[in-house]
């Protein structure tokens, strides 16, 4: 077993008594985390074991074989209407990214969880995957595919895959770790105008599901996007925990609990965006962040303070200043500067 995936399955069984917990793993295809002789549990995917093998009939590791059989088909009705009863974990490896709605999904999914039941997610973290050339998911982008309830991609977001693709093994998550690669290093995988191909089917028939991925992200824009949802009474799930993406993995998880009340549920994922490491430590961006800290540090102590003039231009000059005159930070304090002049 790679130790990737080891590690993947440590986290989402992390804490869990497996002689009492129902669960349900969805999309398990042939790696589940969770085995039916170490737990109860029931697989769940948007088609049949049989619509499986058609839809992976190009990849020769998809066998009955190996193949977790689907128990339950979960694809135009809700959650709670395809299964009996509640289950105290809910698993998705890799499944998140690809769901059409992922905030009609959560709330499904939380439907049918136990009093102090979770719904875990492992994701691919877009600084490491082949998603690294495409920008982030953006809440209005999330709201939209919610408000429309879709159960199939949007022709945008496949023609945004197909655009950005890094080919699979041009990703090297200890290269971009270490700096020695860099997503602009990087080339897409398609042409225009295969990219344009991947989209036509759907624009002719929008029924028809194109497999991609719908959602960038990191574990610190997971956690800002979802304190809106919060906020909002859009989802009612907080942050249980999560696992933070470790190189040379380039995944990470997030662990969804319910809870009823607002402000608990805002400080969860509060909490999570000031917890989680970004840049990671260690790590070229951390090093080049450090180095820019330094230098405006040395600026700052090197200047004359009676050349006032040059020290504001050499200090709008510093690589890191970019970011700054960006925060909210510098917006509230911009009055005191005026002050200061």
């Amino acid at each position: 077993m790679p130790e990737i995936f080891r590690k993947r399955q440590a986290a989402l069984r992390r804490g869990i008594d497996f002689s009492r917990a129902r669960c349900l793993e969805i999309g398990a295809l042939t790696t589940p985390v969770l085995t039916r002789d170490a737990c109860q549990v029931l697989y769940a995917d948007r088609v049949d074991t049989e619509g499986l093998l058609r839809q992976f009939a190009w990849d020769p590791a998809v066998t009955p074989d190996n193949l977790a059989p689907v128990d339950v088909v979960w694809l135009d009705r809700p959650l709670k209407d395809c299964v009996d009863g509640s289950f105290d974990l809910i698993v998705a490896s890799h499944v998140g990214e690809h769901v059409p709605d992922l905030i009609g999904w959560l709330a499904e999914a939380s439907e049918v969880l136990s009093a102090e039941g979770e719904i875990r997610l492992m994701l691919p973290d877009a600084r490491f995957s082949f998603d690294a050339l495409r920008p982030p998911t953006r809440l209005a982008d999330l709201l939209v595919a919610w408000m429309q309830k879709r159960r199939t991609p949007d022709a945008r977001d496949i023609l945004d895959f197909a655009l950005n693709k890094v080919r699979d093994s041009e990703v090297r998550c200890q290269d971009f770790y270490e700096g020695v690669s860099a997503p602009g290093d990087m080339k897409v995988q398609f042409s225009f105008e295969e990219a344009l191909d991947w989209v036509r089917p759907a624009l002719s028939d929008p029924s028809h599901y194109v497999d991609v991925h719908c959602w960038v992200f990191t574990p610190r824009h997971l956690a800002e996007l979802m304190i809106p949802l919060a906020r909002n009474n859009v989802l009612d799930l907080a942050c249980a925990g999560f696992e933070d993406t470790a190189p040379p993995g380039f995944e990470f998880g997030v662990f969804f609990r319910a809870e009823p009340d607002v402000r608990r549920r805002v400080e969860s994922w509060e909490r999570m965006v000031r917890e989680a490491a970004d840049p990671l430590p260690g790590s070229a961006a951390a090093g080049q962040r450090e180095a820019e800290r330094a230098e405006e540090s040395r600026v700052l102590q090197d200047e004359s303070p009676l050349d006032g003039s040059h020290w504001r231009e050499r200090l709008r000059g510093l690589p890191g200043m970019t970011r700054l005159r960006q925060s909210a930070a510098w917006r509230y304090t911009a009055p005191v500067r005026r002050r200061l002049r």
